[in-house]
């Protein structure tokens, strides 16, 4: 980018430089710096290479609107960070319906949405950081990565994402947000201090299925993981597998079957842990098989797990069940 008269000192705005940089090469590179810029439009298959995802800052004055937008299939983005000049309140960094993409070894900080994959598959996301997302009081309904929310999504593949705020007061709305989705896999994620580290909620005429989770870890947040299907949406055949979820401010593990379906979960070697409500809360009319195998839910305030509402098919198979 360089070469197009992009500024790495952030001094000047270069997204006349970047844009031009990206129409007309297929591997665009970042020396280490800062480069000012407001949004992108990536109409090609397009790499977007940095020198270390804290060398390579691009740093946007766009707080509302999406930030770089990629419409073609092949594109990927590496060693980089994301920043904008305050908390960005709407929009996305990375927004994409399109296929056969990756985000690898990139950082997003003061994100509202971070990655956004409305319609995408086949995609990669790996070695993610995220800090100091925008928080949940300030603009609602952040998450640093969204997948589906309006438009059929998967397979994606999300391995190794850290995720923090720098006070327990100041939370984002969701780590990872999921909607219209079939096949996604999770693992090796960390998300601390996010009102939500997991959502799971396909609206009306989505589903959600074949969600996988695994070695993972949801601590001190509102809740670690909330399923809540809405306007009849679906969610099925999903498991967790060796996670963590310790220390939330309230129920670790929600299921909401009052406003959709939740069917087929399994649930094996987990730890619901230190919560200040209950391991494990379900509730609703529409849930119809949750199996848990050698879980550990005990030293809540709460109970080890709590049904209501109608909810039926609930199997607890081994492990420990601590009391109300």
């Amino acid at each position: 980018v360089l070469d197009y008269g992009a500024d790495a000192t952030g001094s000047t705005d270069s997204t006349k430089a970047i844009q031009a940089a990206v129409n007309e090469n297929r591997l665009v590179y970042f020396p280490a710096g800062t480069y000012r810029f407001e949004r992108l439009r990536i109409t090609a298959s397009v790499t977007l290479q940095g020198a270390g995802d804290n060398a390579t800052i691009l740093k946007t004055s766009n707080l509302t609107d999406n930030v770089v937008t990629l419409t073609a299939d092949g594109w990927h983005v590496r060693d980089m960070k994301f920043d904008a000049t305050a908390n960005r309140t709407g929009g996305a960094y990375l927004f994409s319906t399109a296929n056969y993409a990756s985000v690898e070894n990139v950082a997003f900080t003061r994100q509202y949405i971070g990655i956004d994959l409305d319609g995408s598959w086949s995609v990669n996301l790996t070695n993610l950081s995220a800090f100091d997302g925008t928080p949940h009081e300030e603009a609602p309904g952040g998450a640093i990565i969204r997948l589906g929310n309006n438009a059929y999504t998967g397979p994606v593949n999300i391995r190794g994402l850290t995720a923090k705020p720098s006070s327990a007061t100041l939370q984002p709305t969701s780590g990872i947000h999921l909607g219209y989705v079939d096949v996604v896999s999770i693992s090796d994620a960390l998300i601390i201090w996010h009102r939500k580290d997991v959502v799971v909620a396909p609206k009306t005429r989505q589903f959600a299925a074949l969600v996988e989770i695994t070695n993972s870890c949801f601590d001190t947040a509102l809740h670690g993981v909330s399923i809540e299907p809405t306007g009849g949406g679906r969610v099925l055949r999903c498991g967790v597998s060796n996670t963590w979820f310790g220390a939330h401010s309230a129920d670790a593990l929600t299921v909401d079957g009052a406003d959709g379906t939740v069917t087929g979960l399994q649930f094996s070697n987990c730890m619901f842990l230190a919560n200040a409500g209950n391991g494990v809360a379900v509730r609703g009319q529409g849930v119809d098989g949750l199996y848990f195998s050698n879980c550990f839910s005990g030293g809540n305030l709460g109970c080890g797990l709590t049904a209501a509402d109608s909810a039926q098919e609930i199997v607890w198979d081994g492990g420990v069940l601590g009391a109300c």
